[in-house]
């Protein structure tokens, strides 16, 4: 079944304070059905607690059929359409 749009949230510790003037977080999702080196877009966030607590709502902006990586990346404000990966600052797998 392919979905896109908000479907869950993730929750990441720890994560870096960030200046969006200078970088945001980037959450790319890999799905099964698709070539590893174009994973999808997931939507771009701040962390502006010191804590580095966050909440981050996924927001696809193609259609996933399986998700099967969730990936983090440093990247210019309002985030990038293909990520070089040069900065992954966290990596999950799907629950469930």
């Amino acid at each position: 079944m392919e979905r896109d749009g908000a479907e869950g949230l993730l929750r990441f510790s720890g994560l870096a304070k960030n200046d969006p003037r200078g970088a945001q977080y980037q959450l790319w999702i890999f799905d099964k059905t698709r070539d590893d080196k174009y994973p999808v877009d997931g939507g771009v966030f701040d962390v502006d607690q010191d804590s580095g607590d966050v909440i981050v709502p996924i927001s696809a902006r193609l259609p996933v059929a399986q998700a099967s990586l969730f990936a983090v990346t440093v990247e210019k404000p309002g985030g990038v359409v293909v990520s070089k990966r040069e900065r992954i600052v966290v990596t999950a797998k799907p629950v469930g």
